[in-house]
């Protein structure tokens, strides 16, 4: 196994670039843990939607609720139901339940390999800095003996 020498500035150039890279794992999280979060409320009116005796339900336009819209009468047997991509399917309650569970799962899924792969790199910047740090503190060091 052969190691290659680069400058201290190659380095610190590599240290953004990483530092770019865990930042951009980082929002990919944040954006996956949102999804998980948004299936779990959708799970939570299921169930209630199921428990519960509703005569009429608000939607919201937006995620934000700036609009609602009254639905009556609420057909509580059946849902429609966003399989992935662009397709969606009328299923009953236990077979939405089913399909979000199964998205949610893909999620976790997701996550784990994401937080893999940020602590391998999280690990190979801090190696890096600490031997940037480390070739500063040797290059001063020589500074001051020539002094």
């Amino acid at each position: 196994m052969s190691t290659q020498a680069i400058s201290v500035n190659e380095a610190i150039a590599r240290l953004a670039e990483l530092k770019r890279y865990i930042e951009a794992i980082q929002t990919q999280i944040d954006q996956v843990t949102a999804e998980i979060e948004e299936i779990k409320a959708s799970t939570n009116a299921l169930s209630e939607l199921r428990k519960e005796l509703v005569n009429e339900l608000f939607m919201p336009t937006d995620s934000r609720g700036h609009i609602m819209i009254k639905v009556t009468p609420v057909t509580k047997e059946r849902v429609l139901t966003h399989l992935g991509m662009e397709y969606f399917a009328e299923l009953d309650l236990e077979k939405a339940m089913e399909v979000l569970s199964l998205k949610e799962k893909e999620l976790r899924d997701v996550i784990k390999k994401l937080q893999e792969e940020l602590g391998r790199v999280v690990t190979i910047y801090k190696q890096l800095q600490s031997a940037v740090n480390a070739a500063i503190a040797q290059a001063q060091t020589r500074a001051q003996k020539a002094e």
